[in-house]
């Protein structure tokens, strides 16, 4: 309950401010929309206001000039532009050419003032131009004395409309000033409406910003409480974050495991990630995925738990149970099942495997003459040798007191099995120097071919055991291959 209540108070300012924000976004769309507008009315008003001037110039021009075009306003197109002009700028709508055939679209002038203006200028000019006038004035040349007096009074009232036009003109101007006016105060407006928003959004990220670190640091300290590792990852699976636990576990700070791959450090091995320290040390560990509620999110990580010591003694269990304590050979319990996934690599190849037995002639005497700590090493020694003279893949274990057997994978042939039957003998060569002594031993070796001497691990081992004993037989370091693919023998 008490987390109910605390959260709307922490996230109070942040509401306020984003209402703020929202307020200021409507004020600045509105502050916007009336600049706008009043930029339009500045705009056609300008336009009204050329237009009026240009009328008013054409009036003194017409009240100064002969009569005689006022007579024919139809024939003149000075006085059917400016008939226009008054009518357009009453009504609106209008769309006529100007003096310099532009085309402008006039609308209708605003204000109570200038409207009365604009009608007074209407009437006065369509009176001036009505037909009904135009029809009393008489063309033959008897009425040339009354046609004179119309004229002139014609022009009167062509002289008196120009002052309206220039007193419209004032009041289109002081409309015109205005609306510039407004125009810019509404942008100031929204110029001031734009920074105050703009401050607030930026507070808002600040305050984002910062209660993301005090979240991090928050996080981050609560990590490095826990004694296993615990890493964030991205969402590539790069670490982008590390506890102490973690960094001393993997041996390596902060800003190094950032933007790396777990697996780039260790690898899989047995169902427990395996690897090497920097300063050598080997790493075993358990990862466990998790996930957890981050500020901006779920959050994945990895717990890591440190099995190094477990895993070594299950290493040293397992070499153990499956090596020689003494010679450090393979024993039976490695050969069983290597040799029985060589056969099954054979068959599915159709490929050569070759067994080698190996006994040791006059171990025993050697034993009873120096003792049994030199019969260890010269067991120890002989390993070594044995081990040196394998090829890679080979496997050679101790299956008895004096008694090795070998398996060897990929044999071309016979012949390639008797040279290498031929460097194990040749181990014997040399005298074995242990502890200031020169000891001088043999040994018998038989050969076997899988498939053609037999197809599983006790026909494969009788054969090669019965090639052996007939080489010990001859009484001296030999090897011979199973009789099955006929005797060789190598002194």
């Amino acid at each position: 309950m008490s987390s109910r209540r605390t959260r709307p108070q922490s996230y109070r300012p942040t509401l306020l401010l984003w209402a703020l924000t929202v307020v200021f976004c409507i004020a600045e769309a509105g502050i916007l929309f009336l600049a706008y507008r009043h930029t339009l009315e500045y705009r056609q008003l300008s336009t009204q206001l050329g237009l009026v001037q240009q009328g008013s110039a054409l009036a003194y021009q017409l009240s100064a000039g002969p009569a005689t075009p006022v007579l024919n306003p139809s024939n003149d197109p000075r006085q059917r532009w400016l008939t226009g002009l008054l009518s357009g700028l009453l009504a609106g709508g209008t769309s006529l050419h100007s003096l310099e055939n532009i085309r402008v679209a006039v609308g209708p002038v605003e204000g109570q003032e200038a409207r009365r203006i604009l009608a007074e200028l209407n009437s006065r000019w369509s009176a001036l131009t009505s037909q009904t006038l135009l029809s009393t004035l008489s063309q033959d040349a008897a009425a040339d004395l009354d046609a004179e007096h119309h004229a002139s009074r014609l022009a009167a009232e062509l002289a008196a409309i120009g002052p309206g036009m220039g007193h419209l003109a004032m009041q289109l101007a002081r409309q015109r000033d205005e609306a510039m006016r407004q125009a810019d105060l509404f942008a100031v407006l929204a110029v001031a409406t734009g920074l105050l928003a703009c401050l607030v959004v930026g507070t808002l990220l600040l305050l984002q910003r910062r209660r993301s670190e005090r979240s991090g640091r928050l996080m981050r300290s609560m990590m490095n409480q826990i004694g296993a590792g615990v890493c964030i990852l991205g969402s590539t699976d790069k670490i982008a974050d590390a506890n102490r636990a973690a960094c001393r576990m993997l041996g390596r700070p902060r800003k190094a495991l950032r933007g790396r791959r777990l697996d780039e450090i260790l690898s899989l091995n047995d169902g427990v990630w395996t690897g090497e320290r920097p300063d050598g040390l080997p790493l075993a560990i358990e990862r466990i995925p998790g996930v957890i509620e981050g500020y901006k999110g779920p959050l994945r990580i990895m717990t890591l738990l440190d099995v190094t010591a477990r895993h070594l003694t299950n290493e040293c269990l397992q070499h153990l149970a499956n090596h020689d304590p003494l010679t450090g050979l393979p024993n039976r319990g490695f050969l069983a099942p290597h040799f029985e996934r060589e056969l099954q690599r054979c068959e599915e190849n159709k490929s050569v495997l070759g067994v080698a037995v190996l006994d040791l002639d006059g171990f025993k005497p050697i034993n009873d003459t120096y003792g049994h700590a030199i019969g260890d090493e010269l067991l120890v020694q002989i390993s070594q040798r044995l081990g040196a003279a394998l090829r890679n893949g080979d496997v050679i274990a101790r299956i008895g007191g004096d008694e090795f057997a070998g398996v060897f994978p990929d044999i071309n042939n016979r012949d390639t099995l008797n040279f290498l039957g031929e460097r194990l003998l040749g181990i014997f060569a040399h005298p074995f120097h242990i502890q200031g002594q020169l000891i001088t031993i043999g040994g018998s070796i038989g050969l076997a071919l899988a498939p053609d001497d037999g197809l599983d691990q006790d026909s494969l081992l009788k054969a090669a055991d019965a090639a052996m004993y007939r080489a010990k037989h001859d009484g001296r370091p030999a090897l011979r291959l199973a009789s099955r693919t006929g005797d060789s023998v190598a002194a």
